[in-house]
């Protein structure tokens, strides 16, 4: 079992290094991903590279609405509990 940490002691810039390093880690790999990934389709063709694109899209604009959802839900719930 893991021992708990406190992240109100200690040094600031160390805590932030400590948090923030996984995540930096983790978005510069999906970001290299997403780079070989449109090299790799890119050599294929315009087409095959068009169809990447536009799948993106459709991803993003999915995600948005259940971002949105999300969002809209949590005020509600907010908004019944305070009733």
């Amino acid at each position: 079992m893991s021992k708990s940490q406190d992240l109100t002691e200690g040094s600031i810039p160390k805590r932030l290094i400590q948090l923030t390093l996984p995540m930096m880690v983790g978005i510069i790999s999906m970001v290299a991903f997403n780079l070989i990934d449109t090299y790799f389709v890119g050599k294929l063709g315009n087409k095959e590279l068009l169809d990447l694109s536009l799948t993106f899209l459709v991803i993003i604009i999915v995600f948005r609405i259940m971002q949105w959802i999300g969002i809209q839900g949590t005020i509600l719930k907010k908004f019944i509990i305070l009733l």
